[in-house]
């Protein structure tokens, strides 16, 4: 039987995925390494290093690399995205991911998924003035979808995607850090 492909989701791998953790939930372990390089200024190149799923480690097919600056008006060469734009691009792809896939497995063929999100925050904090936190303190998303569905079925699916979002869940719950430094 010819694979069942939805919003570009092999809906069959998709439930034995989900099926895999079901029957162990060490299946859905994740662990993603990315390496980062200061290139000057506020400048910094990222690059994709290896992942684990569940028992297997991997690699991508070729490495990933991700050029951060700051834009001008806050003293940077505005040559790449902005780490707030990262994090917010982040939370649009894991956004993204959640759509096609929940989509797929509802049966729903989307046409179209667009994200508009938005941070705001204050350099107030990263400066250390008045006593403000250094992080954004609020983002708005906006999505817009078009597909086979009705209005009720996609704001069902739109909070499910909300409630699921690993992404969403990372910046909105308090989340462990452990962070060293090497000198020298």
């Amino acid at each position: 039987m010819p694979a069942v492909i939805k919003n570009g989701i092999d809906v069959d791998q998709l439930k034995e995925a989900i099926g895999a953790v079901q029957a162990d939930p060490a299946n859905g372990k994740l662990q993603f390494t990315v390496r980062s390089e200061w290139l000057g200024g506020f400048r910094a190149r990222h690059t994709t290093a290896g992942y684990v799923v569940g028992p297997q480690e991997g690699r991508h097919d070729s490495d990933h690399t991700l050029v951060t600056d700051e834009p001008k008006e806050i003293l940077g060469a505005d040559s790449g995205i902005s780490p707030a734009e990262t994090l917010l691009s982040a939370l649009a792809s894991c956004l993204a991911v959640g759509y096609a896939a929940n989509a797929a497995a509802l049966d729903i063929d989307l046409q179209e998924v667009t994200f508009e999100i938005t941070g705001q925050g204050s350099l107030e904090g990263f400066m250390n003035l008045n006593g403000a936190r250094p992080g954004l303190g609020g983002i708005r998303i906006q999505a817009r979808i078009k597909a086979d569905a009705s209005a009720e079925k996609l704001r069902e699916l739109h909070d499910y995607v909300n409630a699921h979002s690993p992404i969403l869940d990372t910046i909105c719950n308090p989340v462990s850090i452990e962070s060293s430094v090497a000198v020298g």
